[in-house]
C-alpha cells in the first residue's frame, strides 16, 4: 500500500481512502480519519488542523496495519476497542454486538417512561452486551438500580468493565442467563420497567448481511430464530411474571417487525397503552407496552 517515502497527514489520508474505496468499504473517509486518529492521538478536527504534519515511518507502518485490517472488513470500532453510544464510549470487542444509534432510541423512550414513574425504579435489560443500554440508563436515571442479563459470560466481562470505568457499580447488577431462565423468585412482580433489543436476524438473512456484520460480530446477539422473532415470543410470555402491575416493556425492533411485535404483545391479553415510535430513518424502531392493573 505504501512504498518507502516520506508523509504528511493529507497524503496518507488520501490513499488510505482511495485504498479502502477499493475494497468497498462503506465509510472509507470517516474510517480513514478515525484510524489515523488513533495512530496520532488526535481527534478528526485535530487531524484536519495538522494537515500537513510529517508522519514518521513507525506512524506510517502502524497505520498501514490499520487500514488493511479495516479494509479486510474489520468494524473500525473492534479496531479502535472504543463506541461511543449517548454520553458514553464504550469498550467493545468481538464478544459483544456494537452499540447502534438506533438504539439510542430505546433508551430515550426508557427515560420517557420513568419520568412517569414514582422511584426508586428497577430496571431490567435483557441481552445487554457491552450494557450500553443499561450504563446510559444508570448514569441518566437518578434513582434507579438496573438488572443487566446476557446468555454470554464473555459478553458481560466488557459490561463490567464499561461498568468500572464510569463508575456505576453500585446501580447495576449482571446476571448471566438465558433471557429470565434461571432468576429465581426474588425478582417476579418486582420489576418496573423491562427493556431489550435481542437477536432479530431471520436465521436465513444472516449470510445476507454486510461483511463487517456477518463475519465479525458474534452471531449468538444477531440470529432471531426462523422469522426473527423467536426471543421477543419468550419475553412477551414471560416479563408479565417479573413486572410489577402498571410496568413497562419496551422492545427494539428490527426493520418491518414492530407491527409483529404488536400484534404479540395484543394476542398476549394482558398489555395495553402498547405504542410504536420510528427511528431517524423513518423505521418503526421501538414498541412501547404496558401491563394492565
Amino acid at each position: 500500500m505504501y512504498k518507502d517515502k516520506s508523509y504528511n497527514v493529507s497524503d496518507i489520508l488520501k490513499l488510505a481512502v482511495s485504498f479502502l474505496e477499493k475494497h468497498n468499504v462503506q465509510n472509507p473517509r470517516l474510517d480513514s480519519e478515525l484510524l489515523l486518529g488513533k495512530i496520532l492521538n488526535l481527534s478528526r478536527v485535530e487531524i484536519y488542523t495538522d494537515f500537513f504534519r510529517p508522519l514518521v515511518l513507525q506512524e506510517v507502518e502502524d497505520y498501514r496495519k490499520l487500514i488493511v485490517l479495516c479494509a479486510k472488513g474489520k468494524p473500525v470500532a473492534y479496531i479502535l476497542g472504543k463506541k461511543p453510544f449517548r454520553h458514553l464510549n464504550l469498550k467493545v470487542n468481538s464478544d459483544v454486538l456494537i452499540p447502534r444509534p438506533e438504539t439510542e432510541l430505546l433508551v430515550e423512550k426508557t427515560l420517557d417512561v420513568a419520568k412517569k414513574m414514582k422511584g426508586p425504579l428497577k430496571i431490567m435489560d435483557l441481552c445487554t452486551g457491552s450494557g450500553a443500554i443499561a450504563l446510559s440508563v444508570a448514569q441518566e436515571i437518578p434513582d434507579v438500580f438496573v438488572l443487566a442479563l446476557d446468555i454470554s459470560e464473555k459478553a458481560l466481562r466488557v459490561a463490567w468493565e464499561n461498568t468500572e470505568i464510569y463508575g456505576l457499580q453500585g446501580k447495576v447488577e449482571f446476571i448471566c442467563c438465558d433471557l429470565f431462565e434461571g432468576l429465581d423468585n426474588s425478582f417476579i412482580g418486582d420489576i418496573d420497567v423491562i427493556v431489550s433489543n435481542p437477536p432479530y436476524i431471520p436465521s436465513g438473512e444472516i449470510n445476507e448481511l454486510q461483511r463487517e456484520i456477518r463475519d465479525f460480530e458474534p452471531i449468538l446477539a444477531l440470529d432471531g430464530g426462523l422469522d426473527g422473532l423467536r426471543e421477543y415470543r419468550r419475553i412477551v410470555v414471560e416479563s408479565p411474571n417479573y413486572l410489577k402491575k402498571g410496568g413497562y416493556l419496551i422492545l427494539e425492533a428490527g426493520a418491518g417487525q414492530a407491527d409483529s411485535i404488536m400484534k404479540l404483545l395484543n394476542d398476549s391479553g394482558v398489555f395495553d397503552e402498547i405504542d410504536v415510535s420510528k427511528d431517524y430513518a423513518g423505521i418503526e424502531r421501538v414498541v412501547v407496552a404496558k401491563i394492565k392493573g
